[in-house]
This record gives structure tokens, sequence and C-alpha cells, in this order.
């Protein structure tokens, strides 16, 4: 049999994760994206935005190409961590 395991954790406030869920969920998820991780299999990726989170979320919700623009800008990034 073939076991795949997927597990997600979120790094930062959960209290702003929930609130954000209830009230507006595509800032709950540019959050979840901003400083995350998650288990695939037997390897761990962990997402990290360098920039600030207030102002990609502002822009997410004023008008949401400048969001996409900060994080071109700012940089995103992704590690992988392999275990054996």
């Amino acid at each position: 049999m073939n076991k795949k395991k997927f597990k997600l954790s979120y790094h930062g406030s959960l209290l702003w994760l929930i609130f954000w869920v209830i009230v507006f969920f595509p800032i709950a998820l540019v959050l979840l994206f901003t400083d995350s991780s998650f288990e695939l299999n037997e390897s761990t990726y962990h997402l990290k935005y360098d920039g600030s989170k207030f102002w990609l979320c502002f822009w997410l919700l004023i008008f949401f190409p400048i969001a996409f623009l900060l994080i071109f800008l700012n940089g995103y990034s992704i590690t992988v961590d392999t275990s054996s």
C-alpha cells in the first residue's frame, strides 16, 4: 500500500488567520503562504515572504495586482528539506 502524508503548519498568529478566514478569505490564503511550511511525503517545504505582511494584505484589499508586485519585488523564499 502506497501511503502519502501531508501536514500544513502556519508559523504566524493563528488569531489573525482565523479572523481573516471569517472576514475575507483571500487575505487568509495570503497570510498562510507568507510564513508556513508543509510536509509532503518525506520532504518539508518552508514558505517565507520577505516583505511586510501588513502592506501585502492592505494592497490585496485595495487593489490586488499591487500585492502581486510586492511579492515579486520583495522576494519569496521556498526552502526544501528532504529526509532520507
